[in-house]
């Protein structure tokens, strides 16, 4: 796919943004079927990566370490991975490729149409050109300076800084930090997406896996950045364009803006800053110290998800069966009581039945007579209490 040239003038921005577009998505596709080719040096080597992980799998097996059931998943999940990277543009593109290239747009694209930001309906690029041309007006006519017909508001002084200095500084910050922001973003996001089947086979093995997670941050910081940059021009055309216009009408009126090169240079320098600031804060969040701890993390759990879903729909079944073999248990020792308790009634109905049979045929009237003697009075089952023992009575013990 050829990309249009570069023309010269007033479409000078929007043209140069549209080519950087153009060249990123070229690159990303073109490169990426060129490296994932069936032919091709790179595409043999992710055989031999492949064939190399199932073999140690097998030399596991041999050495009696077969693999678990979350190893087995993720060791699927890897090759699955791998093959969906460097065997399938359809599944690429959809996964990979429009996520980092097309995604960023669509959600700068929300977020500038629910506030409002100029540039969140399309159109983007045209209404920088436009701005740049209004620059380029402002150059033209300059601040009215040395212009004896402009008349000069009450109040007004001339900053200690030339015209054309302020005025050709400011244009090019604002041209410049655009090519080069949305360059850099494209066309690093254009590379390593053609990148994707090299750094594909590195996921396979532990000591090579973290060239892959840093591809795959490098992805995401690219996504982040391209987000930040676009809601970053958005706000850059609120401020500028009704400021340039003004600025513009009041020049139209042969009124002097003597502030206006230099407020055009702090706004232009200060957005540039801010959309640096925006890159660098990007690649902190994706490359932050422990964010390849988390991501393998995420790449191991994602696996032992379907086994640890098994183990909590088992978990009910151990449960049971566990208040089973409680309830057997007591059970069993319930029964053991109960046994021992019939043992002893047992052996004191055989005591009783003998003491019946030597009685002979008493009388029933003879039996209650020696249940009643037998029977100690209310008050008398303690033995009586010791009498006091005073002086009188141990004399009188005595002397007996």
């Amino acid at each position: 796919m050829s990309c249009a040239a570069l023309p010269t003038g007033s479409g000078f921005l929007a043209a140069t943004l549209s080519n950087l577009d153009c060249q990123a998505q070229t690159i990303g596709e073109a490169g990426y079927q060129a490296l994932a080719s069936p032919g091709s040096p790179l595409s043999l080597a992710i055989t031999v990566l492949l064939a190399i992980f199932v073999a140690v799998i097998g030399l596991r097996f041999l050495a009696g370490k077969p693999l678990a059931v979350d190893e087995w998943l993720s060791a699927a999940l890897k090759v699955g991975f791998v093959l969906a990277l460097t065997a399938s543009w359809p599944a690429y593109r959809t996964a990979v490729y429009d996520v980092v290239l097309k995604g960023p747009a669509e959600i700068a694209g929300s977020i500038g149409r629910a506030s409002a930001l100029p540039g969140s309906e399309g159109g983007l690029g045209t209404r920088l050109s436009g701005v740049d041309t209004g620059i380029m007006a402002l150059v033209e006519a300059g601040s009215g300076r040395l212009d004896i017909s402009s008349r000069r508001p009450e109040g007004t002084t001339a900053p200690p800084l030339a015209d054309e200095t302020a005025l050709g500084w400011g244009k090019t910050l604002f041209v410049s930090s655009i090519i080069g922001c949305f360059g850099l973003l494209r066309l690093a996001g254009g590379l390593f997406l053609a990148l994707a089947p090299l750094f594909a086979g590195f996921l396979l093995f532990e000591a090579t896996r973290f060239l892959f997670l840093g591809w795959l941050r490098a992805l995401i910081a690219v996504a982040l950045g391209s987000v930040g940059i676009a809601i970053m021009l958005g706000a850059e055309l609120a401020i500028i364009e009704p400021w340039l216009t003004q600025v513009l009408a009041m020049r139209a009126a042969r009124i002097a803006t003597l502030a206006a090169p230099f407020e055009l240079l702090a706004l232009t320098l200060a957005f540039a800053l801010a959309m640096i600031g925006v890159l660098s804060l990007s690649a902190r969040i994706a490359f932050a110290p422990n964010s390849v701890a988390r991501a393998t993390a995420i790449i191991d759990h994602a696996a032992r998800g379907v086994g640890m879903m098994e183990r909590l729909t088992q978990r009910p079944a151990h449960t049971q069966a566990e208040r089973t073999v409680e309830q057997s248990r007591a059970q069993q020792i319930a029964e053991a009581v109960r046994q021992a308790q019939d043992r002893e009634s047992g052996v004191g109905g055989v005591r009783t039945i003998g003491l019946a049979q030597s009685s002979g045929n008493q009388s029933s009237d003879t039996a209650l007579g020696t249940f009643a003697s037998n029977t100690v009075p209310l008050g008398r089952s303690y033995p009586a209490p010791l009498r006091r023992m005073n002086a009188q009575s141990l004399k009188r013990k005595s002397a007996s």
